[in-house]
């Protein structure tokens, strides 16, 4: 199922005008661009040079989660131009009443994933690497301390004080029994974990807090896309939010792409912080996989699920807690 997005009809005239000023041309043709998870405003933009240019953002018929991630995400590519070494240039933003776009070089995919093969792994290492490596240290993002703390209030601790999402999660699992057997055996020690997340160890950087698939674009080069979290903190907290999507989508359990990290960023995170980045992880996706639909954000709970289950077999192991064999009773 798709997201409900806006035609390029729906774009009030003068929008269209200010886009034009930053396109420097005419535009001759808009084409919705499909993908993500949420019912953003996405256009491929043709000028009449022949120019192709990528425009998103938010409208009247966004979220209120969405616009906020949107304007944020709008915010870094005027603050820190230094994106553009890791994704696709900003050329320009435009507004008009509860219209807020941004307009990015439009970079053609030369292939996507799922299916993971070795060359998109290759690229995508490569490129979160480098992120973390060569990241301005003079020009620093928001504390990911900051981005932490809005995260941890939905986590494990939600669960451990709020029945009605508890049994929401735990009706993710068709035995609900073992599954509530080992959320009351290990609940208050894996939000006594998730809560030290910020503490983690190891090399600290910008961090892009949400690679996926779908923000992943491979082109000549492959490039990160959609950064409204952008922060400066442990390398190791962006990593572990990547492995569970890479797992759930057939790449490489999360330890083995953990330790492929670790070998080409040439790096070793210590266990406990491991553990404490798992915790975190999976408490993310365990507290939202089980929640009611949202409107406009048909697939979110789908992705939520495809993840949760990765991360929690990470997680048992990462933090040697023995895991029963919960089974699904929802499919990713």
């Amino acid at each position: 199922m798709r997201e409900p997005k806006p035609s390029w009809q729906d774009v009030p005239e003068a929008l269209r005008q200010s886009l034009e000023r930053i396109a420097g041309a005419p535009i001759a043709d808009a084409q919705i661009i499909w993908g993500g998870y949420g019912p953003s405003a996405t256009f491929v933009l043709t000028t009449a040079t022949g120019e192709r240019l990528f425009c998103k953002g938010t409208h009247p018929g966004q979220t209120e989660l969405g616009h906020r991630a949107l304007l944020r995400e709008r915010q870094n590519y005027e603050r820190f131009a230094q994106i553009a070494q890791f994704g696709p240039a900003y050329r320009g933003g435009a507004d008009h009443g509860d219209w807020h776009l941004a307009v990015l070089d439009f970079v053609p995919r030369r292939y996507s994933v799922p299916p993971w093969t070795a060359e998109a792994l290759a690229a995508a290492f490569a490129l979160i690497v480098r992120l973390h490596r060569d990241a301005p240290v003079d020009d620093a993002p928001r504390p990911l301390a900051e981005l932490l703390g809005e995260q941890l209030a939905q986590g494990w601790t939600s669960l451990l004080c709020d029945a009605a999402a508890r049994e929401r999660f735990l009706a993710l699992f068709a035995n609900g029994g073992d599954a509530a057997h080992w959320f009351a055996r290990h609940g208050e020690r894996l939000a006594d974990m998730a809560a030290n997340v910020a503490a983690v160890g190891g090399p600290r950087s910008w961090v892009h807090m949400d690679i996926r698939s779908d923000n992943l674009v491979f082109a000549e080069r492959a490039m990160l896309v959609d950064w409204p979290s952008l922060s400066h903190g442990a390398v190791l907290v962006d990593v572990a939010g990547f492995l569970p999507s890479l797992e759930g989508e057939g790449g490489p359990c999360c330890a083995d792409a953990l330790r492929r990290y670790e070998d080409e960023a040439g790096v070793r995170f210590a266990a406990e912080d491991v553990a404490v980045a798992a915790a975190f992880v999976a408490g993310f996706f365990a507290a939202r996989a089980g929640e009611p639909e949202i409107a406009g954000l048909p697939r979110l709970r789908w992705v939520q699920r495809l993840q949760l289950f990765p991360a929690l077999r990470w997680l048992c192991q990462a933090a040697r807690i023995g895991l029963p064999p919960l089974h699904r009773a929802v499919q990713a």
